[in-house]
C-alpha cells in the first residue's frame, strides 16, 4: 500500500470503545477468514482523502468497511482480524453484524513482520473459530518476492509486512510459506487475498502453492486505502467463484483515477506451468555468456514497478515462437483462471529505471493480448540499468536462486 500525500497528526481508533472479551468457543463454521493487519508502519496514520473530502486512517477505515461487509455474513461464517498498530500491542477482533468485538489483546508489542507471529495468529483463529475451510487476507506493505536480511530496510525488494517498531523489518516469502504449511498441514487455505503492493508474482505464488488453493492480488502498486472491504468481504465468503467476485469487487474501486491490475492464481496448476515455462524458455533463449551477452530484450515490455517486475505473459509472448507460446499459454490460462486489466497504475510517478526506457509508463502499451496480470523476474544487463538502480539487479541476482521457481522454471539453466 502507498499512503496519500497529506498527513494529519492522529486517527480515531474505532475499536477503542470495545472492552476485551474472553473468547467463547463456537460451533464449527463453514469458513473462517483471518485478516492480518500488519499496520505497525506509516499506514497507521491519518490522511486527508481528496476524493472523500475527509480525514481517514487506513486501519480504521478498512475495519469500518469490514463492519459494513459483515452484515452480509451468516452465523456459519467468521471474520477475525489480527490488528498490529503503531506503538500498541496487537489484538484480535471479531467482526460480525456490522460491529466489532475485541477478543484478546496481547500484553506487549509484537513484530507482525515475523512469520512466527503470522503463524500464531492463524493458529489462534483456527483453534477458537474452527471451520471446514479457512482463508487469509494479508493487509499492509509488500514489494515483491526477494529474500533479504530482515533489517536492511532500504533494500529494493522487500517482501511483505513492514513493521517499524524498534527497527524496520519485513517478512520473506519463503519464511511465510514454511510457516503457513506447518499451520495448515493437511488443510490448505482456501485463499490468500493479498491486499498489498506487487504480491502477485509467479515466484511468490509458487512458493505458497502447498498452503493455499488460490492467490488473489495485484502485480502492481495499490493505493493506500487498499481493498473496498465492504464489497470484497461478502465476495470472499460467497460461492465457488468467490475469487472472481473478489477481483471484480476490488477492480470496481477507483482511487485517484487509477484502476488496479488484478489476477487469480490457481496453485494446483503451478507445477504444470513450471514445466511448461522451463520447456519454453530453454527452447527459446540462450544461456547468458560469461561476457554478459545473451540477455533477453526487455525494452517496451509491460512492467509493474521500476522495471523490476515484468508481466509474465508479455515476456513469453515476445520471447518465444508462436507455436511454443501457444502451448505454454494453455498452461498459463489454467494457472491464471481470471484477471482484470488496467492500463495505468500508481507506479507511473516513479523515476526511469532503465537508461533506454524513456518516460515511465509511456514506453509500453497494455493490451488484452499482452496483459497477463502476473509478474516474473527477468535477468537484465547491469550495464543498461540506470546507475541509481544497478544495485537492485545485483540483489535480485543474488536472491532469485533461493526461490523454488528458479530451478522449477529453468532459470538456472539460463544462468539467470
Amino acid at each position: 500500500m502507498r499512503p496519500l500525500l497529506i498527513t494529519i497528526l492522529c486517527g480515531l481508533l474505532i475499536t477503542a470503545c470495545h472492552k476485551d472479551k474472553k473468547d467463547e468457543p463456537e460451533s464449527k463454521a463453514n469458513l473462517s477468514v483471518l485478516v492480518y493487519v500488519a499496520g505497525d508502519c506509516n499506514l497507521d496514520a491519518s490522511y486527508y482523502d481528496i476524493e472523500e473530502g475527509r480525514v481517514i486512517n487506513f486501519v480504521d477505515e478498512d475495519i469500518r468497511q469490514m463492519m459494513e461487509g459483515s452484515k452480509q455474513l451468516s452465523k456459519q461464517q467468521n471474520l477475525i482480524v489480527f490488528v498490529d498498530r503503531k506503538n500498541l500491542p496487537p489484538y484480535f477482533l471479531k467482526v460480525a453484524n456490522g460491529d466489532t468485538t475485541r477478543l484478546y489483546t496481547y500484553p506487549e508489542e509484537m513484530k507482525s513482520s515475523d512469520a512466527a507471529t503470522l503463524g500464531m495468529a492463524l493458529r489462534w483463529m483456527k483453534e477458537n473459530y474452527e471451520a471446514e475451510h479457512y482463508g487469509l487476507a494479508l493487509w499492509g506493505h509488500s514489494d515483491g518476492w526477494t529474500i533479504r536480511s530482515a533489517r536492511t530496510a532500504n533494500a529494493p525488494r522487500r517482501a511483505y509486512g513492514q513493521d517499524t517498531a524498534n527497527g524496520t523489518t519485513w517478512m520473506n516469502i519463503p519464511d511465510m510459506a514454511k510457516t503457513l504449511e506447518e499451520v495448515c498441514a493437511g488443510n490448505p487455505l482456501r485463499f490468500i487475498f493479498a491486499d498489498c503492493c506487487c504480491f502477485q508474482s509467479i515466484e511468490s505464488a509458487y512458493e505458497l502453492r502447498n498452503c493455499t488453493e488460490y492467490v488473489i492480488g495485484s502485480p502492481a502498486e495499490i493505493p493506500g486505502e487498499g481493498a473496498p472491504y465492504n464489497t470484497v468481504i461478502p465476495a470472499l465468503f460467497s460461492n465457488a467463484y468467490y475469487w472472481q467476485l473478489a477481483v471484480d469487487a476490488y477492480f470496481a474501486q477507483k482511487s485517484e483515477g487509477y484502476e488496479e491490475p488484478l489476477s487469480v492464481i490457481k496453485t494446483a496448476e503451478l507445477e504444470n506451468l513450471a514445466q511448461a515455462t522451463k520447456a519454453a524458455l530453454t527452447q527459446s533463449l540462450e544461456p547468458l555468456n560469461s561476457d554478459g551477452t545473451n540477455y533477453p530484450d526487455v525494452s517496451n515490455l509491460i512492467y509493474y514497478y521500476d522495471n523490476c517486475l515484468y508481466d509474465m505473459n508479455d515476456f513469453m509472448l515476445r520471447n518465444t515462437a508462436t507455436d511454443v507460446y501457444t502451448q505454454w499459454k494453455r498452461s498459463y490460462d489454467a494457472a491464471v483462471p481470471y484477471k482484470k486489466m488496467a492500463t495505468v497504475w500508481m507506479s507511473n510517478n516513479h523515476v526511469p529505471y532503465m537508461d533506454f526506457a524513456g518516460t515511465i509508463f509511456s514506453d509500453f502499451d497494455v493490451t488484452e493480448e499482452r496483459y497477463g496480470g502476473v509478474s516474473m523476474y527477468v535477468a537484465q544487463n547491469p550495464s543498461l540499468i540506470n546507475s541509481r538502480y544497478r544495485s537492485y539487479e545485483v540483489l535480485q541476482r543474488q536472491n532469485i536462486s533461493q526461490m523454488q521457481w528458479y530451478k522449477a522454471a529453468g532459470y538456472d539453466a539460463l544462468g539467470w
